[in-house]
């Protein structure tokens, strides 16, 4: 199934804090969360944190269209994070892709 290149694109990024960095990870979250919100096409950008292992956060983010999430790739406050998350997570940020099930 594929998604519709001018519908809605929903995204999980999943990040797993190193141990000790946890809140260092956490800190780096306003800055990022704020800019993207500002963003075109940004419909959803929530962070959450793992009520099991605290070292999870994972953003739920849903972008409008695909080219709105390709600008937000690109941007400059996702690249800074992009950076710092290469040296506070295990594995770096993993993005999952989503569509919506008409069930």
């Amino acid at each position: 199934m594929t998604h519709p290149e001018n519908g809605p694109v929903v995204l999980i990024a999943r990040m797993q804090a190193r141990p000790g960095k946890e809140q260092e990870l956490r800190d780096a979250l306003p800055a990022l969360v704020a800019a993207t919100r500002q963003e075109d096409g940004c419909l959803t950008y929530v962070p959450h944190q793992g009520l099991d292992d605290p070292g999870l956060l994972v953003m739920h983010e849903v972008w409008q269209s695909e080219e709105h999430l390709r600008a937000h790739s690109d941007s400059d406050h996702l690249r800074r994070f992009a950076e710092l998350a290469k040296t506070l997570t295990v594995g770096g940020v993993r993005i999952e892709r989503l569509t919506e099930l008409a069930v």
